[in-house]
């Protein structure tokens, strides 16, 4: 369990635009929360876009968090060694907490979104585009169409 001082969650209410991460560029797949339940520790997974809050993310290029459009969670990788096949979750966002800090990298494929300062990317699991599919963390490799994410 995570215990911050309230004074340092952050708020993703931010006039950046928000929108639909789509895995490898498919059009009608999106990174949604599952269950669409905002709470600390919902898994993330690969679902059909419906437009609806659970798929709508606020992120930036460079180093960024990804975080819930109107919401306080963002994007948690919760740290572990190895730190491979680790199941991607939403959590409360804190301000400089090290498994929600990610960087934005534009491809010529597309974008991959690593932990900042790590050769960690998120991972569409075994590239199944199957609902339900979860999403994880697993080292970054150019032209792995697991790790390229679109808007």
């Amino acid at each position: 369990m995570k215990f911050y001082p309230l004074s340092f969650l952050i708020f993703c209410y931010s006039a950046l635009s928000q929108t639909a991460l789509h895995p490898s560029g498919v059009r009608d797949k999106c990174l949604n929360i599952q269950w669409g339940i905002f709470a600390n520790g919902t898994p993330v997974q690969i679902a059909n876009c419906n437009g609806r809050a659970a798929q709508q993310w606020i992120l930036s290029l460079g180093p960024t968090t990804v975080c819930l459009a109107g919401t306080e969670f963002c994007l948690d990788s919760t740290f572990k060694i190895p730190p491979y096949r680790v199941p991607m979750k939403i959590w409360e966002c804190v301000d400089g907490a090290p498994e929600q800090q990610w960087a934005y990298i534009v491809t010529t494929a597309g974008g991959r979104l690593a932990l900042a300062n790590q050769e960690i990317c998120l991972d569409l699991r075994g590239g199944d585009l199957t609902g339900s599919n979860p999403i994880q963390v697993w080292e970054c490799a150019n032209g792995v169409t697991n790790q390229i994410w679109t808007s």
